[in-house]
This record gives C-alpha cells, structure tokens and sequence, in this order.
C-alpha cells in the first residue's frame, strides 16, 4: 500500500486517467474541469477524495459537482419529453389568433355576399 507524504493512502494512477490539474487558487475551477473531473469519476476512473486532492478542494465540493452534473443530465432529459411553460403559453396564443382569423374570414365573406347581393344604387343619389 502506498502512502503519500501526509500518511493519506496514494490513490495510484487507474489506466488512462488524467494527470493531476494545476494548482492555481484552490476550488476555482472552471466548467471544463468540473466536467472532466465528473466524467471521469462517473466512469470508475477515479474516487472522490482522488479528485478531491486533485483539484485542491473539498470531497462535498467534488460530490457537489457529481451531483450538479446528474440534475442537468435529467433536466436535459426531461426537456426533450415536454414542452417548456412558454411554449404552452405561445401554443395557446396562436390557437386564439388562428379562431379570431377564422371569425374575422367567416365574417368577410358573409359582408362581401351581402354587397354583391344587393343590387346598385343609382349614381349621384345616396340611398337614405
């Protein structure tokens, strides 16, 4: 069994696994690390308190990214089967235009046979 220099068992290297990120300010990392980080936890490629060592942070912040990353994958999942509320409120809008053009139409065409039906006022004299 390794041991690192704090007496912490070393987690060694798993086949394929990333080298350590760089150390910049501790916890500050980026959307792509994050991803990279949980990708490779989610795969077996490495644990928790690896990643944790790793990227200078917590274990609950590496748990915290895992869990993040799993509420968007079903977010995501769920968004594919069911329209958003504003695209329920635009489906339900243009319903009403579409019976208000038909009503507006019916109406048109009821004016416009009345006018072809009635026959023409004579020139120069208004009908009172």
């Amino acid at each position: 069994m390794n041991m690192d220099a704090q007496g912490h068992e070393a987690n060694p290297k798993l086949e394929g696994e990333a080298s350590p990120a760089p150390r910049g300010r501790p916890g500050r990392r980026g959307a792509e690390e994050k991803t990279q980080a949980v990708l490779e936890l989610l795969s077996g490629k490495t644990t928790i308190d690896f990643l944790a060592r790793r990227f200078g942070v917590r274990e609950q912040t590496v748990e915290q990214w895992r869990q993040d990353a799993l509420e968007s994958v079903a977010a995501a999942m769920r968004q594919g089967n069911s329209k958003s509320s504003s695209e329920r409120a635009l489906e339900k809008e243009l319903l009403g235009l579409k019976k208000a053009f038909t009503d507006l139409a019916i109406r048109h065409e009821l004016v416009k046979q009345a006018l072809e039906a009635r026959p023409p006022s004579r020139p120069g004299r208004s009908a009172k």
